[in-house]
């Protein structure tokens, strides 16, 4: 069990303000467990032990928990409770297909509204990516939010906000599949040098404007993910025993 600690303050804000502050507090937290292993697929989510671990009310834990079943992280079953979904080969090929759909035309309309002060950012987090992969200390965890930051800096400024907010919830359904992307791609020093040119091929599209060169970057590389996928369940199911 977690020790991890939310940190709640006395003060005259409004009580569902409030409420939902802690709310997605839990939920990063949740979500942070889920990307470092702590809870797998299949996993109960114990509301009572989870507010315990946290040291606050079972309220922001249930609404969390809410959230992540509607992000389809979480399925909730009579007489069972909540649990994480478990999630099969085709349901993983179907989210890569939805994003291979929906990705490279985000990146496309990026191009086109793409701002010199953009490009600026993009190559801080970007020289901030390299520097997490090649750095033998760094956990999976942190290339993984570092490469997401990166992908949503890019699809952001598509101005796509409602194709935005499905590839993020397409993001998160495939949180528990990133810690053997995280170990695989990050083995070999061509497996890294990989990713990293990944990356600055999407960004010399970027400034390039080229809108063609960054759709057909980024449906290849997804393409992929779906070809190259690890598929084996027992990567990412957890056991009966385990309630957090």
């Amino acid at each position: 069990m977690s020790t991890t600690r939310i940190t709640m303050q006395d003060n005259n804000s409004n009580d569902l303000f409030q409420k939902n502050v802690f709310s997605e507090k839990v939920i990063d937290i949740l979500m942070e467990w889920i990307m470092e292993g702590k809870l797998r697929m299949g996993d109960r989510l114990n509301a009572n032990q989870i507010a315990q671990s946290l040291g606050i009310s079972r309220m922001p834990v249930r609404e969390a928990l809410l959230d992540l079943e509607k992000r389809g992280l979480a399925e909730s079953t009579p007489y069972a409770g909540m649990r994480l979904v478990k999630l099969s080969e085709d349901d993983i090929k179907q989210i890569y297909l939805a994003r291979k759909a929906l990705e490279p035309i985000a990146a496309q309309y990026a191009c086109r509204y793409v701002t010199d002060e953009d490009i600026a950012r993009l190559e801080v987090i970007h020289k901030d990516y390299e520097r997490i992969v090649w750095d033998e200390n760094a956990k999976p965890i942190d290339s993984y939010t570092q490469n997401r930051l990166y992908h949503f800096e890019i699809y952001k400024i598509s101005r796509l906000n409602q194709i935005c907010a499905m590839i993020e919830q397409l993001w998160d359904r495939l949180s528990f599949f990133k810690l053997i992307y995280g170990h695989d791609l990050l083995e070999t020093p061509e497996s890294k040098a990989e990713l990293v040119q990944t990356h600055r091929d999407y960004l010399d599209a970027l400034i390039a404007r080229d809108e063609e060169k960054i759709y057909e970057l980024v449906a290849g590389h997804t393409n992929k993910r779906i070809v190259d996928i690890p598929y084996s369940m027992d990567e990412y199911l957890g056991e009966e025993k385990i309630d957090v």
